[in-house]
């Protein structure tokens, strides 16, 4: 972790009590945007970047890395992701894809031992076609023909498992390890190497098995919401596990070309049926249960529960639609992550302070306004903060895409060009089929 004596300053506001005390959140100590230009240090940024990888190397090298996870989510995976971030940066010359490969190379190996298990061949996030992936990607930049060519084959081997509705006993059509994330998976790799990889009939498909898993289960429930799916036996609102980037990455499949078409009029609706239970406060709940029972009293505000995942799918819904109710919706998750989004879990983009200013950087590409551009540089200010270096939490795996540094580093990156910010795989600004 940064050292404390490189901690910037905090004007305007006294900061919370310190000692690790309750609470999910530190009071956000910085006054908001007053106006006037706002003032991006890059040389910081870099420098910032620069520590966070050492920190991100010294740790995971093979002779200290104790971790047997290879996916995007916590393990080598997400970390080679890192890497070519880095390198699409200009950061760190040859040896940022050299490193990549190296860590790519490291998940591929720990692979192995998921390959007999059907379901891990479409788990992006969290199993292996998230490692394949990224390997393709990085190869691709390598010009090694043969091994992307490998890696493609192996990824392609989860549209199978896709096809049948219900291929996990625990939810099939999630982010983590469904459907929704092997579709994140394509988008992205349609996006770094070739939008001609996989044939708009096989996103219909997919997509389309996902609407009729939607449909029968909340059939099945009764549920109040048009489209409606579980993860472990709950009705996850959320992006990791939930309908919001389930919805997402349907309004990103080959759909969207009839927007008045049955599936994407199903897909609004369920959009619609989420946007309605936004509270005053700008937050989601993370179940639909807890909603129905009001059975939670103190809500979530992370990327994977609550208004910060949240938010990309209202984005995505606003581009497509063009409905300001979906902007507005954005524009009040981003307050509440203005006030409750210095998260006491650590750095991370899950549940941590990068995944928090990922939104600023989204509404900043929404509007245009510099206020969204001064928080998330805020945000980044709070990372040395001596508060959050002495009281913020340790993630169970601190290096990693998303728990820890490596994640934080990809927020970095976009603070350089936040023009082109986009949090990891949910980009809702390019157009992916």
């Amino acid at each position: 972790m940064a050292s404390s004596s490189s901690a910037v300053a905090a004007g305007g506001g006294a900061p919370s009590t310190g000692g690790g005390g309750g609470g999910r959140f530190f009071a956000n100590p910085f006054p908001d945007y007053g106006g006037g230009p706002v003032v991006k240090n890059d040389d910081h940024i870099r420098s910032l970047v620069q520590s966070y990888v050492n920190l991100v190397v010294d740790n995971t090298r093979d002779d200290r890395n104790t971790d047997h996870r290879g996916d995007l989510y916590v393990g080598d995976a997400g970390i080679a992701y890192m890497f070519l971030r880095l390198h699409e940066c200009g950061l760190f010359g040859p040896d940022a894809l050299q490193y990549a490969k190296q860590y790519a190379v490291s998940a591929k190996a720990k692979a192995v031992r998921y390959a007999i298990k059907p379901e891990e061949r479409c788990s992006f996030l969290c199993g292996n076609a998230g490692i394949f992936a990224v390997s393709a990607a990085i190869c691709h930049r390598m010009g090694q023909r043969q091994e992307m060519d490998e890696d493609l084959r192996n990824f392609a081997s989860g549209i199978t498992v896709c096809k049948r509705i219900d291929f996990n006993k625990n939810g099939s059509d999630e982010l983590l390890f469904g459907r929704a994330g092997y579709l994140s998976g394509i988008y992205w790799l349609h996006q770094n190497i070739d939008k001609r990889l996989f044939a708009h009939e096989t996103l219909t498909v997919i997509a389309g098995v996902m609407i009729e898993s939607g449909k029968r289960y909340s059939a099945a429930h009764r549920s109040p919401v048009p489209l409606m799916y579980h993860c472990w036996g709950d009705e996850y609102l959320g992006a990791a596990h939930g309908i919001s980037a389930i919805m997402h990455m349907l309004l990103e499949s080959p759909f969207q070309a009839n927007p008045n078409g049955n599936e994407m009029a199903a897909v609004r609706a369920t959009v619609n049926s989420l946007l309605s239970l936004q509270d005053a406060d700008g937050n989601f709940p993370v179940t639909l249960q807890d909603y129905l029972q009001r059975s939670r009293d103190e809500l979530l505000v992370h990327w994977c529960h609550g208004a910060p995942g949240i938010v990309y799918l209202m984005a995505k819904a606003y581009l497509l639609f063009k409905d300001p109710k979906y902007l507005q919706s954005c524009v009040r998750s981003c307050d509440l992550v203005w006030r409750k989004g210095l998260l006491r879990k650590g750095p991370g983009i899950c549940h941590g302070v990068a995944g928090s200013g990922y939104v600023f950087l989204l509404l900043y590409r929404l509007t245009s306004n510099p206020k969204y551009l001064y928080r998330a540089l805020k945000f980044m200010e709070f990372l040395t903060h001596e508060e959050f270096i002495r009281y913020a939490r340790n993630p169970d795996r601190p290096f990693s895409l998303y728990e820890g540094y490596a994640g934080t580093v990809c927020f970095l990156l976009d603070l350089l060009r936040p023009e082109q910010a986009a949090f990891p795989f949910m980009d809702v600004f390019d157009t992916k089929c």
